[in-house]
């Protein structure tokens, strides 16, 4: 595996490369192969009028069998150009978005399920968790909905499970390397999706289907209908060979008026077994795969798809049977066959019994399938994350409070052009500290306490952090950045900020097992100066040394002065150099209250008055 960036893309562009050239090679066949059909088409008509001539009917049957043996070889050969074709442009697609995640090329990223970024989350907004150009947006590639989900959830989860949160990225670092493995899994989903109509059944109405208890009782219907079905069957082969009148007419009115009052016990049988059928036998590729994969032995990957391979809960085992047993159910998408066929015997009766049987034998291991393959659909897309960024690491939270409590060296933002990244080194000592960060205007205040929740909220997820090393104890996370009015509720950017500040000290104030981290920018923007510095300087008294560690940024310069009366507060900042007029910053964290300040510069520049 390429161990830094530029490898990693070349390689990934050479495999593009040799993907584009089969496609080129696939595209020649298709067309090759549609011209033979035509040239079949016309030369076997020709051939069949010469036949003809002949006045031999053995002759003319002998070619006609010739050129349909011939013409469906093609077709069949055509079929499998085509499927070789959409796994070559599916293939292409993955590999192609690899560069595009890598590049932050956010309009070849395919979006996320869903753009709308979450209401009233402690930190989802702030930290552009959710969304489009959001951290789900760059990481998700999970084709079902319910990996998505999964992976939103995990980003989401403000309630840290030590043990659960080593256990993935144990199973990151495993799947890290395995893009092969990955991208086949991904390429079969894809493939399984891409036949899917709007009418069709998804996962979550299939598994509706069969959480519904039955409310019909097949027995006594099955034993009377099947009985009549004999008795037509003897009668009529009596009468037949000439031994009985035709009693059979009547055993058959019989026969179709039991099977009619009987008519609401199959009722949308054939619905649901085409349904279940076609979203089966799509998704079982997915399954077998999982099934029948070599994984390493001993491996946690091994442990954790075992039941795919496990005797009593292997999908080979029931998928089978019930595809099987639903395209028999779904006879009557011929209206003459299954005329016949429930005419000879009960058949859409039994078939119903059979499926009603098999749901509760399908239910749980369907369920386990898919919470498993949602789960690696997650794992997937944080281990392939971790892939594209060689420098980034996999740290898992310590379960004790050991001190530091967070310290990270070059900490980076996931979601800043590679080009563009400016990283920092932070070390928080203890529980209770407050860090106050003071700067000038746009050097980089907010962009850092961003930095620190979404690598906080990617290490708390199982995932790789974008840093040379990370370490931090489980934190609950919270942060007040992106604050915005709301003219539906009639708020004032200060009045919602107010109310978002009292919903963190709520969280803070709450006893939990683990401490707050939160995040404040530009404490109290909304409101004068002078108001803004008495209910500033109350609230980081009031926080200070409170179970949780906070980071806040301020542009007023004069609470620097409460590290003298605030033991758990220091001073951190970002400056700015002017040189020849021009304005540069370096993004970088210095100790200590900031020494410059900026507004009127940047309004000089830009030809304000300033005198």
């Amino acid at each position: 595996m390429p161990q830094n960036r530029s490898a990693l893309r070349e390689a990934i562009t050479n495999q593009l490369r040799r993907i584009e050239s089969k496609i080129e090679i696939v595209n020649r066949w298709d067309s090759r192969i549609s011209r033979y059909r035509l040239g079949v088409f016309g030369g076997g008509i020709a051939a069949l009028y010469v036949a003809a001539q002949t006045g031999s009917p053995a002759i003319t049957l002998l070619v006609l069998g010739l050129l349909l043996g011939v013409f469906f070889w093609l077709v069949s050969r055509h079929q499998k150009v085509e499927r070789q074709q959409q796994r070559l442009t599916l293939w292409k697609k993955i590999r192609g978005t690899h560069l595009a995640r890598m590049d932050l090329d956010w309009e070849q990223i395919p979006p996320p399920p869903s753009s709308e970024p979450e209401e009233d989350h402690p930190y989802a907004g702030d930290l552009n968790i959710t969304g489009r150009r959001s951290l789900l947006h760059l990481i998700d590639t999970a084709i079902y909905a319910g990996g998505s989900d999964q992976l939103k959830q995990w980003l989401l989860d403000n309630t840290p499970d030590t043990g659960r949160i080593l256990q993935r990225q144990q199973l990151v670092r495993e799947l890290k390397p395995m893009a092969h493995f990955r991208d086949r899994l991904q390429l079969r989903a894809a493939i399984s999706k891409s036949y899917k109509s709007e009418q069709d059944w998804n996962m979550a109405a299939l598994l509706r289907w069969l959480d519904r208890s039955a409310s019909e009782s097949y027995t006594g219907a099955l034993a009377l209908l099947g009985g009549l079905a004999a008795a037509n069957w003897i009668l009529g082969i009596l009468y037949l060979a000439g031994m009985v009148p035709p009693y059979v007419i009547f055993s058959a009115v019989i026969y179709l008026l039991a099977y009619n009052f009987n008519s609401g016990k199959v009722k949308g049988l054939f619905d649901a077994s085409y349904q279940m059928e076609k979203l089966l036998s799509r998704f079982s590729s997915i399954l077998i795969y999982l099934e029948e994969y070599p994984y390493k032995k001993g491996s946690r990957l091994e442990e954790f798809c075992a039941l795919y391979k496990q005797q009593e809960t292997r999908p080979s085992r029931f998928l089978k049977k019930i595809v099987r047993l639903a395209a028999a159910a779904s006879s009557q998408k011929s209206e003459i066959i299954w005329a016949i066929l429930n005419l000879l015997l009960p058949w859409d009766l039994y078939f119903s019994y059979k499926l009603d049987q098999y749901k509760t034998e399908l239910k749980d291991p369907l369920n386990r399938w898919l919470d498993h393959f949602y789960q690696l659909e997650a794992l997937c897309s944080l281990a392939n994350f971790a892939w594209l960024n060689p420098g980034y690491i996999l740290s898992a939270p310590a379960a004790d409070r050991s001190q530091p409590v967070l310290s990270a060296t070059d900490l980076g933002h996931p979601l800043i052009p590679h080009e563009e990244k400016v990283t920092n080194d932070v070390t928080i000592e203890k529980n209770g500290s407050l860090i106050l960060i003071t700067g000038s205007n746009m050097s980089g205040k907010s962009t850092f306490l961003r930095t620190l929740g979404i690598n906080l909220c990617l290490c708390l997820s199982g995932g790789p952090v974008n840093a040379r090393s990370f370490h931090a104890i489980p934190f609950r996370l919270f942060s007040s950045i992106n604050v915005v009015d709301s003219l539906d509720e009639g708020l004032s950017h200060f009045y919602a900020e107010v109310r978002k500040l009292r919903r963190l000290l709520d969280a803070l104030e709450r006893e939990d097992t683990w401490p707050l981290f939160f995040l404040v920018d530009e404490i109290f923007r909304g409101t004068n100066n002078r108001e803004r510095l008495i209910g500033s300087t109350a609230f980081l008294k009031h926080v200070a040394g409170t179970d949780g560690v906070g980071v806040v940024s301020t542009h007023d310069l004069e609470l620097a002065s409460l590290e003298d009366e605030i033991p758990q507060l220091t001073n951190w900042h970002f400056e700015e150099t002017i040189k020849d007029g021009k304005m540069s910053f370096e993004y970088k964290l210095k100790p200590g209250p900031c020494p410059t300040t900026n507004a009127l510069t940047i309004m000089k520049m830009e030809g304000l008055p300033v005198e």
